[in-house]
């Protein structure tokens, strides 16, 4: 059983060194960065108020002679249908008022009395373009194997300065 044991862990021990040995860290110094900007549209809205008259207004002028009386006698017709015994002249009398009311109020003219300020706003969307975030095109030079590599990073940097890069690479053999 310990035998076991000592080679999982040998083996996890191998595989970490294996890993461990494709990946090494390099001084690099900067020699170019290139600033990619982006715009955004933001939209920003705003409301715009001001105050307008409004009119007031005011039924007058009440309906026509004929007008109330046709619609009291329909409104009595009506009300007649509706009742029943003792309860018949009542309704009619009923029916009679509200047709003579309702006549009345539909033939005045409304007649504007007087006006009052009243605050209307609306709500206006502007649209804006602002700078969105910068990427940054990044070209380092790594003296120890003499080679440039490019990069793109949210990170600024400025020419000239060192950094540290950690680069994984493979292997491979070349058969012929």
């Amino acid at each position: 059983m310990n035998k076991i044991k000592y080679f999982i862990v040998a083996i996890a021990i191998l595989l970490a060194n294996s890993a461990i040995a494709n990946t090494v860290e390099l001084d690099a110094v900067v020699v170019k960065v290139v600033p990619t900007y982006t715009e955004v549209q933001v939209n920003t809205p705003w409301q715009s108020c001001e105050y307008v008259d409004v009119p007031i207004y005011q039924k007058q002028g009440g309906g026509s002679t004929g007008n109330v009386l046709g619609g009291a006698i329909i409104g009595g017709i009506l009300g007649n249908q509706v009742g029943g015994g003792s309860g018949k002249d009542a309704a009619t009398i009923l029916g009679a008022i509200l047709g003579a009311d309702i006549a009345n109020k539909k033939s005045g003219k409304d007649v504007i009395v007087g006006y009052k300020k009243v605050e209307q706003c609306e709500t206006i969307n502007q649209i804006t373009t602002k700078p969105g975030p910068t990427i940054y095109d990044v070209t380092v030079k790594i003296p120890s194997i003499d080679t440039r590599y490019t990069f793109r990073t949210n990170d600024k940097y400025t020419r000239g300065e060192t950094i540290f890069l950690r680069v994984n690479y493979t292997v491979t053999k070349e058969y012929k």
